[in-house]
């Protein structure tokens, strides 16, 4: 395999397995729940990796961009949904989390029609990774309350999963505020757009 290829595999890979994700959480399991820990810390890991390769290959490319944007809002929602069935997360946070990446990506296009790119924003880069750290803790929590004998320091570690689903939530209101934000002089009626990356003024 042409190592060139690899930051897309690891696109691919993130979509593909969703489904497998989605039915390890849906059996509501322990075994499912681990099972899903595990493939969830995979996929962040790999959505991490592939652009740090893709740039240190110096093979950015547009679809490599494309896969790397729609993966993570794949798996996450692949997460989310079998979650807010189970009930292990409320429904309104599901959907406060979907609805950021709609708005964001829509924005994004309507930039990208009107010749200019929205850069993204270290706010926006870590969303990702506390939303994917809040998945993970409420998977585990849910887990190890079924273990005979479950330590109970390990118990009380994993009742904190609310501490890190607010985190997430701070996160991901406030990177979407900052996308519209560094956002506002394309949304005002201008004239003479030309093509420029929002938000790297300084």
């Amino acid at each position: 395999m042409n190592a060139r290829h690899l930051p897309n595999l690891l696109g691919l890979f993130r979509i593909v397995t969703t489904p497998v994700l989605f039915v390890l959480i849906a059996i509501g399991t322990p075994t499912g729940d681990l099972g899903a820990v595990a493939l969830l810390l995979l996929m962040a890991a790999s959505d991490i990796a592939d652009g740090r390769i893709a740039r240190k290959l110096r093979v950015v490319s547009p679809l490599g961009v494309f896969l790397d944007t729609i993966s993570d809002k794949i798996f996450v929602a692949g997460a989310l949904l079998p979650m807010v069935e189970r009930g292990l997360v409320p429904g309104w946070v599901a959907l406060l989390i979907i609805v950021r990446e709609f708005a964001v990506s829509g924005l994004r296009s309507y930039a990208a029609s009107a010749g200019q790119v929205i850069a993204a924003r270290q706010w926006g880069k870590q969303k990702l990774i506390f939303t994917v750290t809040a998945l993970v803790w409420r998977l585990v929590d849910s887990a190890v309350r079924t273990w005979p004998g479950a330590p109970e320091a390990l118990l009380l570690l994993a009742s904190f999963w609310p501490v890190v689903l607010g985190i997430a939530l701070v996160w991901t209101i406030g990177s979407g505020i900052e996308y519209f934000w560094k956002a506002l002089p394309l949304l005002r009626p201008a004239t003479g757009v030309t093509q420029r990356t929002i938000g790297d003024e300084g």
